[in-house]
């Protein structure tokens, strides 16, 4: 299930690396209608399972560091758990104001965004970068590396990452883990979390294999850190594959 969430705000400045001020708003409108759920949901290992989009607007501009956004803007949310998208819905509609990065927005609509039927080959858009890493290890020292389409490590580590997502939610293995991705377009990204750079990236890519793989990619996000703001795609209808 998915949301659009229309904002409106007089004039709203952020910071160009919002993600994590905008997935603390959302965790904190789940606080404040479910705290057992958010709990759940704040434990420091395993998916969260939802994922969400960029802020999208017609009306801005940069400076520098910032993004000053002087009208209507929206962002999408998606899980493969309803019950997720209905508590987050419930905590905007309650209170429809919302602080992102010390800027106040109101929430004006509320939209469920009819899902795709996925298939065992589709063509896909990011709607924010995906993150795939994997850790290295030299003698007794290991280190986190970032990885980028160019490196083929990035599509087994997003194959494993929905394998595990896969059995986590339904408590059984895919009927096939196998996946391939092709990627037609690619922009390197590097988004701050806190005070840690992320490298990722923003695709259109074709991904072919496992139909249970790719409906757990389209509805939790590909790659990991989804409730950051990382891996929301959507189905490119513009292109028949």
């Amino acid at each position: 299930m998915r949301l659009k969430l229309t904002l409106s705000s007089n004039e709203a400045i952020l910071d160009l690396n919002y993600n994590y001020h905008l997935a603390s708003a959302i965790f904190h409108k789940l606080k404040k209608v479910d705290k057992s759920l958010s709990l759940e949901l704040h434990k420091p290992f395993g998916p969260k399972f939802f994922t969400f989009s960029k802020i999208f607007t017609d009306c801005y501009e940069i400076e520098g560091e910032k993004i000053f956004i002087k009208g209507p803007a929206y962002f999408f949310i998606s899980s493969p758990k309803n019950e997720i998208i209905a508590k987050l819905a419930e905590g905007f509609l309650i209170n429809p104001e919302v602080k992102i990065n010390g800027s106040e927005f109101f929430v004006s609509e509320i939209q469920v965004v009819k899902e795709q039927e996925i298939g065992s080959k589709e063509r896909f858009v990011t709607m924010s970068p995906i993150y795939a890493s994997t850790v290295e290890v030299s003698g007794a020292v290991s280190r986190c590396v970032d990885l980028y389409p160019s490196d083929e490590r990035f599509y087994e580590v997003i194959r494993k990452n929905l394998v595990k997502k896969y059995r986590i939610l339904y408590g059984k293995d895919p009927e096939s883990d196998e996946l391939e991705i092709e990627p037609l377009n690619v922009k390197p990204k590097r988004i701050r979390i806190k005070n840690t750079w992320h490298k990722c990236v923003e695709m259109v890519f074709i991904a072919k294999g496992s139909r249970d793989l790719l409906e757990v990619g389209y509805k939790a996000g590909f790659g990991s850190k989804n409730s950051m703001g990382f891996g929301m795609v959507k189905v490119d209808g513009r292109k028949k594959i």
